[in-house]
């Protein structure tokens, strides 16, 4: 089976090519600025506002699955809409698809821990982009899987980890929220 990976330079995306390839799948993987260290089958280079690029990889690859974990920060255009486009795109070959969102799309207001059928109320940009993206991906691809993670960690090596390490090394000045209740996933 061949899996494409959107965003596979990415922390999350890295590590979602190493178990692929150990499943042993083909896998092929995207980046927006540079290609990651892993060594997947190919790589392509896309920018998830470009619809057309989109198709044409999409129409190359012919991928059984193509897997989104993007991460385009609070950028409307990739983060909430360039999902949308691949999901359109996906549902034109007929290919199944993985949305990777985020607990972000969740205020914390009222409740700390939310299941599959809490309708997102974001406070960021950043949420207000990942809601934006479920509804789109669902919209036009039904069958699609919306996969929302938390703060996603492992091995030492996510930015956050760093972060926090630094912090109490002292070798960065800063501080933590205090009103942030988040729920850590290995990768």
């Amino acid at each position: 089976m061949t899996i494409l990976i959107v965003g596979g330079s990415g922390f999350l995306g890295s590590e979602l090519i190493r178990q692929a390839r150990t499943a042993g799948h083909t896998t092929v993987a995207t980046y927006a600025t540079g290609p990651g260290r892993s060594s997947p089958t190919a790589w392509c280079p896309l920018d998830l506002r470009d619809a057309g690029r989109m198709d044409a990889v999409m129409a190359d690859v012919n991928p059984a699955v193509v897997i989104n974990a993007s991460s385009g920060r609070a950028d409307w255009a990739v983060t909430a809409e360039g999902p949308l486009q691949l999901a359109m795109v996906a549902a034109k070959y007929g290919t199944r698809m993985v949305h990777v969102s985020s607990d972000a799309v969740f205020s914390g207001a009222g409740r700390v821990h939310y299941d599959e059928s809490a309708l997102p109320d974001p406070v960021t940009p950043y949420g207000a982009a990942k809601a934006a993206a479920e509804t789109g991906v669902l919209a036009v691809h039904p069958k699609a899987v919306v996969a929302r993670t938390s703060l996603i960690i492992g091995h030492g090596r996510s930015e956050h980890e760093r972060l926090v390490h630094q912090l109490c090394a002292g070798t960065v000045d800063g501080a933590l929220f205090t009103d942030d209740i988040r729920c850590p996933v290995h990768v």
